[in-house]
């Protein structure tokens, strides 16, 4: 069996983190498929080497602006180069120069080239054989095939050593087509599904799960133990864990994740399971996050569970902007809607609540542009008795206003719509009451 192990742009950023990912890579002989990211920013001033090649794409025909950024490009790989003397870093550089600036390269084919150069060069120092990602991931209609991607995986010979591109796969048009930013984590979930692997490590700067972000709650608890479907609730919910997509190609495996701090090795991480163990079903609170940039339109209209195709009328307004509703919530005589502020394209949110209200016979509507939906994740959150009367008695001792409130069927969520300049507030309040005092 064999391990597949990712690692984060920060992980990559320069020529020492990368000599310290691949003693990773070497201290375990499982290890033979690692997935690498484009390298990330080498300080907090420093830019990533995916928004500079956004920039040369944008700046193409700016002379100035564009060799101002393929500079800053050239030196982080230049540098990183020095790991691998004989690796032709210049003609590799010039190649990836011509195709921005003088080809008709897709801003896909563009952005995917940090993760495609660094795979090559982290191949040449391991002695591993670069296999470029476009070769088997496959992408239709915009959307990851995974039945055609396993079916071109089982043609590659699965004895090698690989160091694989993360982020971009081939459409069905042969264009180099991304995932959206982060999606090195699917990589590396679609290589540990296509190669049979008994496990995926995600290498990253962090220790592992925290139940809130450290920037909110310092010194927030880790997790040691995470179900997928908790996992997928918290990457839905904001929580920079890993790219939302991840989970997809390892559900039926089902491949356990583990997430380890590669400046740490040493320390255990947090393990992403398709169901929790025994040992850890005592640690209920999982994650305490929120997201922010939400729109709430609620509508108050009285009998409206006798009203046949009342909801549909509504939805249907929705549609016809192409506005995708993110929640719905509703009750006897009441429907709530959740949508993301970005949702509003082609009309904006004040035109469109008068819209819908020209367009359903309701009693009220009531709308509210900034909203943040905080979210308590867990395990057997239903059979916790007392934690919904725990979280509103904090909240209402915080003076936050509750606007709606849903508990999913799933029983590992619970999210509560709050004004959105309360959010970091609610966040450290349920984590002291939840957590620090249990």
């Amino acid at each position: 069996m064999s391990i597949t192990c990712k690692f984060g742009g920060t992980s990559l950023a320069t020529s020492v983190n990368v000599r310290a990912a691949c003693e990773i890579v070497r201290a375990d002989e499982k290890r033979r498929l690692v997935v690498v990211s484009a390298p990330g920013k080498k300080n907090s001033d420093g830019k990533k080497v995916t928004d500079l090649l956004h920039a040369c794409h944008a700046g193409r025909f700016d002379e100035t602006l564009f060799n101002a950024c393929f500079s800053m490009i050239a030196d982080t790989f230049r540098e990183i180069a020095t790991i691998a003397p004989s690796f032709p870093i210049e003609e590799e550089l010039d190649l990836i120069r011509s195709q921005i600036k003088f080809s008709e390269s897709n801003i896909d084919f563009v952005a995917s080239r940090g993760e495609y150069l660094n795979a090559k060069l982290i191949a040449a120092y391991l002695g591993y054989e670069f296999l470029d990602a476009s070769k088997f991931i496959r992408f239709q209609d915009g959307e990851l095939d995974l039945a055609r991607t396993l079916s071109l995986a089982k043609t590659l010979d699965q004895t090698k050593r690989y160091v694989i591109p993360g982020f971009y796969g081939m459409d069905e048009k042969g264009h180099i087509k991304t995932f959206s930013r982060g999606g090195s984590d699917v990589t590396g979930a679609i290589v540990a599904r296509a190669f049979g692997c008994e496990l995926y490590e995600n290498w990253t700067d962090v220790d592992g799960i925290r139940v809130s972000d450290p920037r909110i709650v310092e010194n927030s608890k880790k997790v040691e133990q995470v179900s997928f479907r908790e996992l997928r609730e918290m990457s839905y919910m904001g929580a920079s864990v890993l790219h939302a997509e991840t989970l997809l190609p390892l559900y039926e495996a089902p491949i356990p994740i583990v997430l380890k701090n590669s400046f740490r090795p040493e320390l255990g991480g947090t393990r992403i399971l398709k169901k929790r163990t025994e040992k850890s079903r005592g640690e209920t609170i999982t994650c305490i996050t929120g997201k922010s940039d939400y729109t709430c339109i609620q509508i108050s209209k009285a009998m409206l569970d006798k009203q046949l195709g009342f909801v549909k009328k509504a939805t249907a307004v929705f549609e016809e902007y192409h506005i995708n509703i993110s929640h719905t919530h509703s009750g006897l005589d009441n429907l709530c809607f959740f949508v993301e502020r970005s949702e509003y394209k082609s009309i904006s949110f004040g035109e469109f609540v008068k819209e819908l209200s020209s367009r359903i016979d309701a009693d009220k509507i009531k709308a509210h542009e900034k909203i943040a939906l905080l979210a308590v994740i867990g395990h057997d959150l239903s059979g916790r008795v007392g934690i919904l009367a725990k979280i509103f008695n904090t909240l209402h001792s915080e003076g936050i206003s509750v606007k709606t409130v849903y508990q999913s069927i799933s029983e590992c969520n619970i999210i509560i719509g709050v004004e959105e300049e309360k959010l970091t507030q609610c966040v450290k309040a349920l984590y002291r009451e939840l957590i620090e005092e249990g």
